[in-house]
């Protein structure tokens, strides 16, 4: 089975798709954006997807719900996991001998306050993270070092000189795996949930009423969030996520409830949730 993961060889979304579907043969395919893997998924030349979609410490991929507003593609799967980040060098290397650092920005930024410690030692952004770590591991100067995550460092054959280096120890992102259908999880899965968006009519309490269709089936709400709708100004589209499978009795009473008091009503997708097999704290 083909994956297409947003980023580049070893990062945590590669992992991320390693991890959900272990026990499958799995081919991964990087790419550049976002859209980059939804446009493999609907050409036909993947399977599924893998993308960012939520960092506890910077909140909801918008970019990838918009994408799937205009796409038909759902959620199948979830993980959640802390991204940890390392100084990583060339076999032999040794912390104190580094000058240069260099890492995609992205990283950087998540590790800059580490990165703001470190004196008389150059840091360089750097887009062509794979080639990069390829060519530090190839190159084996002991001054030179990356900033990357340890699946990156393990696939690259990189020592870790200091482990842990992003600005929050404790954060989590979210990552999705996206298919072409909208399916049921497997009848066995302990932890399911379905994401829906809408936008509501403009009646006096709309949202109350919309939100009322849940609490009548005893449905729990795991996320409630607005933000503003792209296509219409001052309107706002709503994201939910609640427990357990679209194809649930109740949760398809609730949603044909939910219908009537909508503009626009569109299920993301039922998902069960991964636990990663390797540790990264």
């Amino acid at each position: 089975m083909k994956i297409a993961f947003h980023g580049q060889r070893g990062s945590y979304a590669e992992a991320a798709a390693a991890w959900m579907y272990a026990d499958q043969d799995i081919a991964t395919v990087p790419t550049a954006t976002v859209q980059g893997v939804v446009d493999a998924l609907l050409s036909g030349g993947v399977q599924l997807g893998v993308v960012r979609f939520e960092m506890s410490d910077w909140g909801t991929n918008y970019e990838l719900l918009d994408l799937m507003r205009s796409n038909r593609v759902w959620f199948n799967r979830e993980i959640r996991f802390h991204e940890r980040y390392n100084l990583a060098g060339p076999r032999g290397s040794n912390r104190k001998g580094i000058k240069r650092v260099m890492a995609h920005p992205t990283i950087l930024h998540f590790c800059s306050a580490y990165l703001g410690r470190q004196k008389d030692v150059e840091i360089l952004a750097r887009y062509d993270s794979a080639d990069l770590l390829a060519a530090v591991a190839t190159r084996g100067k002991g001054d030179e070092a990356v900033v990357c995550g340890d699946f990156a460092a393990s696939i690259y054959g990189l020592s870790v000189l200091e482990a842990g280096v992003e600005n929050n120890p404790t954060s989590i992102t979210r990552f999705v795996a996206l298919g072409p259908a909208l399916v049921a999880p497997p009848k066995d899965r302990a932890l399911v949930s379905t994401s829906v968006m809408f936008e509501l009519k403009h009646e006096p309490g709309a949202l109350m009423s919309a939100l009322a269709a849940f609490k009548k089936y005893g449905i729990n709400l795991n996320v409630v969030t607005g933000r503003p709708n792209r296509a219409n100004r001052w309107d706002y589209t709503i994201y939910v996520e609640f427990s357990g499978a679209h194809s649930d009795d109740d949760n398809l009473n609730a949603l044909a409830e939910l219908k009537q008091h909508t503009t626009y009503l569109q299920v993301l997708g039922s998902y069960d949730s991964s636990e990663p097999r390797l540790k990264t704290t």
